[in-house]
């Protein structure tokens, strides 16, 4: 380990403990606490972790309402108008010195960074519409700008319409979500949307390769079903279609058509413990770029995943223990370049193509938390993504995607609103090499470890 990363880690820790030394505990409550009149750790851990309350909660449709609102036009069939008045806004604010192990070479982000890291400042910083909007529907509407982009827009976005019914002296709750990234519905933390680490500093060095899954969050829409019967059973069917924001460049993927999600999970309750246990998935037909989709062949990729969780959550002592497994089949449909000619555009040659007609790909990740008194905690994560060579699809030395490692992170939450953190990230691989990953030589999986210490403000 370099002198710069000891001197970074030695300032994280001097910093985490100046924290603890001098603040006070107390409570602030952000949108969802102000709606329910309840404290923030009801529906969680530590933020975003969610409890069981918070998971009815959300499957309730953020719809449970304790404050003060404004009634019109009650009669048999109920109120016309019920809306609350506390305007359901919050804000975010992250913000994060970044250091990597070793210097980053080329690109934008290492002309903006130096020997000292890379301050960002803001990380990111979001706006939240968050809470009921009527009796029965409610909504999670998130804008953010990321310093990686350098931009504003909208970012993760569930609207959801839920009531709940007793069926044979059983509970169910049926509802509609609305959104824009394939499990940002979800209720437990264990798949992509919602996983560890929550944060990460966007001057980072991350791996190339992801799932089709992770990687649609912002450019789709998707509309679901979902049913949570007796607090045991829950199952969800959605489809998605590509909604590009803004100008989308000839290259991007689109889905043809409807791109079906499902999601079957079983959960128990016993007392302070909860157990998980689910199965997701989703298929798509997706085209190479986005100019006439006549010209050129279709691909099929195919995303089966699987998760668990068990969270002990004590008066004094939290424990989550989590994980998740998603396993890739792509058939591709296209293996020599495609020449599209776009009507609005210059004619475009896609010459990044696949060398095999069929790619396999699977990505795993399990970690494990534990808090005091949700103040101070830590959590350990692994991570680990592998696949079949392919030259024409990797442009990597090895022609694989394989990227292993692990990610750890000491927090501190003097306020259950207020998180400082100290994350630090190894890799044991990196883009399908140890050594001399990259195609041009000489930079290794570990020099992309990174140090990140973080400020995580919610108002």
């Amino acid at each position: 380990m370099s002198n710069r990363s000891i001197k970074a880690i030695l300032i994280g820790i001097l910093g985490c403990i100046g924290l603890i030394v001098c603040a006070a505990p107390a409570q602030a409550l952000p949108t969802f606490a102000r709606q329910t009149g309840m404290s923030c750790a009801a529906c969680h851990t530590v933020y975003p972790e969610l409890t069981t309350y918070g998971r009815t909660f959300k499957l309730n449709g953020y719809t449970t309402n304790n404050s003060d609102s404004l009634k019109d036009g009650a009669d048999e069939t109920g109120y016309r108008l019920n809306i609350s008045n506390t305007p359901p806004i919050a804000a975010m604010l992250q913000v994060a010195d970044v250091f990597t192990h070793a210097p980053q070479t080329g690109g934008l982000v290492a002309a903006n960074s130096d020997n000292n890291g890379t301050l960002e400042f803001p990380s990111q910083f979001s706006l939240f519409y968050a809470g009921a909007i009527s009796p029965k529907m409610g909504a999670f509407v998130q804008f953010t700008y990321d310093s990686g982009s350098g931009s504003f827009g909208m970012d993760n976005t569930d609207i959801r319409i839920a009531d709940r019914f007793q069926v044979a002296n059983t509970d169910l709750v049926l509802g509609l979500t609305l959104n824009n990234n394939p499990t940002v519905q979800d209720i437990f933390n264990n798949i992509p949307a919602w996983g560890f680490p929550y944060a990460t500093g966007k001057s980072a060095i991350t791996p190339a390769t992801a799932s089709m899954i992770e990687s649609l969050g912002g450019s789709v829409g998707g509309l679901g079903l979902y049913a949570f019967w007796n607090q045991l059973l829950y199952a969800e069917i959605s489809a998605y279609r590509t909604a590009p924001q803004g100008m989308e460049a000839v290259g991007a993927p689109d889905i043809q058509g409807y791109a079906p999600y499902w999601r079957v999970a079983l959960t128990k309750d016993f007392e302070t413990n909860s157990f998980e246990i689910g199965a997701f998935g989703m298929n798509a037909n997706t085209y190479p770029n986005s100019g006439d989709p006549t010209l050129f062949t279709q691909n099929n990729v195919d995303d089966i995943g699987v998760d668990g969780q068990f969270q002990f959550v004590g008066k004094e002592h939290q424990l989550t223990v989590k994980g998740s497994c998603i396993w890739e089949n792509q058939k591709l449909g296209y293996s020599s370049p495609v020449t599209v000619i776009d009507p609005s555009g210059p004619t475009t040659t896609i010459s990044s193509v696949a060398a095999n007609a069929t790619d396999t790909f699977t990505t795993a990740k399990a970690d494990i938390t534990y808090y005091y008194d949700r103040k101070v905690g830590a959590t350990v994560g692994y991570f680990t993504n592998y696949g079949s060579g392919d030259t024409g699809l990797y442009s990597t030395a090895s022609g694989t995607p394989d990227s292993a490692g692990w990610v750890i992170e000491v927090n501190y939450v003097p306020w259950y609103n207020t998180k400082f953190s100290l994350q630090y990230t190894m890799y044991d691989k990196f883009n399908g090499s140890v050594n001399n990953y990259d195609t041009v030589p000489g930079r290794n999986a570990s020099d992309n470890n990174t140090l990140m210490a973080m400020a995580w403000l919610m108002y």
